[in-house]
């Protein structure tokens, strides 16, 4: 953690961001760079010489390589320590690792340790936003909150929705979730750079009461966002068709609630029929992908096409503790795999935007983050681009830009963290000392 510097700067090197256009992949990257923050901590100016209006700002000169933060779509705090837990199907892995370990967020204390030490790790990693879960306890997302006053971190979370094919430690009641879940909204509209999200946790484990009134919730309040997990495996899709056996398919489930929107995030979306592609985006809704989770527990292999074709919009996340990697470069890398794997091919500047602006535009504030651009929070990360001998070559060889971020994905070892520091809102908030030159 560093200490917030309010004075504004400019900031001088490699420059890349996405712009807002998805489909045709368009892109900035500059090699002399310069971006212009004010002392709010939002962009001033992005382009290749300073304005005369701001030739008086301090300018830090970098070696690395200028990107946004990146937004992680999708990923549980409470299990990172259970990440990379061996041999398990998603539901058994669940009951095997998951559930006990979150039974432990009752604890304030144990709660606070573990948020505190999730946040360091994903801005060691270059996450500036995050779409979180939480677990059903109050406490697990207060502490989050709290954590969250030293980290400066753009977050999305919410009380987990319970009631039911959990053990009893995990398990809320209606009328019980419904007061701690108003509470922590309540509470929530006055923290900074924090948006709730309604977190029924999948349709296994919320009875049709829950989900109707999470829909009910969702409608009446236009700030509320929504989260949860769809389609992941064939078995939890054959067991949520035995639950809810009126429904077409597993997203009719959400939409016969209220939960089908475009202030929709469905994590996952393996195993999807041609009706559902279609109800998705006609609703608007956005898909997460969780390529190293999906891979680790053998749980299918996202269609990339089949969301490309029907324009829904694509983010990316991690989903530790299934995901065994909270590297966004990982998960950039096994996403381009998965799609190989289909026989499809994966841009890497498509890939960039999803774990960029296509997240911002999940969690809806493409306004504010996602890209480097006039008006937007300064959230961005250095990258260092010579950590490797063999990929320094690779990046100073590479003919296109789309090479050069490639060269990211791949050449460098994830045993040296790319990322060298990273600022939120223009403050300085975690740094390499030794190799960011800062």
């Amino acid at each position: 953690m560093v200490s917030e510097q309010k004075e504004p700067f400019v900031i001088r090197g490699k420059l890349f961001t996405s712009l807002d256009d998805g489909e045709n992949n368009e892109y900035l990257y500059d090699d002399n760079g310069v971006m212009v923050v004010n002392n709010e901590g939002r962009i001033l100016f992005v382009g290749s010489t300073v304005p005369d209006e701001y030739s008086h700002y301090k300018v830090v000169n970098t070696q690395h390589l200028i990107i946004p933060g990146f937004v992680d779509a999708h990923v549980h705090y409470p299990q990172l320590p259970v990440i990379a837990s061996y041999g398990a199907s998603l539901l058994e892995w669940l009951d095997k690792y998951t559930f006990p370990e979150e039974v432990r967020y009752g604890d304030r204390s144990y709660a606070v340790a573990r948020a505190a030490k999730f946040l360091a790790l994903i801005l060691e990693k270059g996450v500036t936003s995050a779409a979180v879960f939480s677990t059903i306890h109050d406490v697990a997302l207060e502490a989050l909150q709290v954590s969250n006053r030293d980290f400066g971190l753009n977050l999305v979370s919410g009380i987990t929705g319970m009631d039911r094919g959990a053990p009893d430690q995990l398990l809320a009641d209606l009328p019980a979730f419904k007061e701690i879940n108003q509470k922590a909204i309540e509470r929530s509209r006055d923290i900074e750079r924090f948006s709730y999200a309604i977190t029924p946790r999948f349709a296994l484990s919320c009875s049709e009461k829950m989900l109707d009134y999470c829909g009910q919730l969702l409608e009446s309040d236009q700030s509320l966002l929504m989260q949860t997990h769809i389609n992941e495996t064939e078995d939890e899709i054959l067991a949520t068709a035995a639950l809810f056996p009126k429904v077409s398919d597993y997203l009719d489930v959400y939409a016969s609630f209220g939960l089908l929107g475009n202030r929709s995030l469905f994590a996952h979306g393996i195993h999807n029929t041609k009706l559902e592609y279609e109800k998705w985006a006609a609703a608007g809704a956005s898909v997460i992908h969780c390529p190293t989770s999906n891979t680790f527990l053998g749980s299918g292999l996202f269609d990339a096409n089949g969301y490309i074709s029907k324009e829904i919009n694509v983010s990316l996340g991690s989903d530790v503790g299934g995901g065994f990697s909270l590297n966004p470069f990982v998960t950039m890398a096994e996403a381009y795999k998965v799609a190989k794997l289909r026989g499809q091919v994966l841009c890497p500047l498509r890939l960039m935007y999803w774990h960029t602006l296509g997240g911002a535009k999940a969690i809806h504030q493409e306004e504010s983050v996602g890209s480097l651009a006039p008006g937007k929070y300064a959230d961005f990360c250095l990258v260092d681009i010579t950590s490797d001998d063999v990929g320094s070559e690779i990046w100073e060889r590479a003919a296109t830009v789309q090479d050069k971020l490639f060269s990211l994905m791949f050449a460098m070892p994830d045993s040296k963290n790319r990322i060298v520091a990273t600022f939120t809102a223009g403050i300085l908030r975690w740094h390499d000392k030794i190799q960011s030159g800062l």
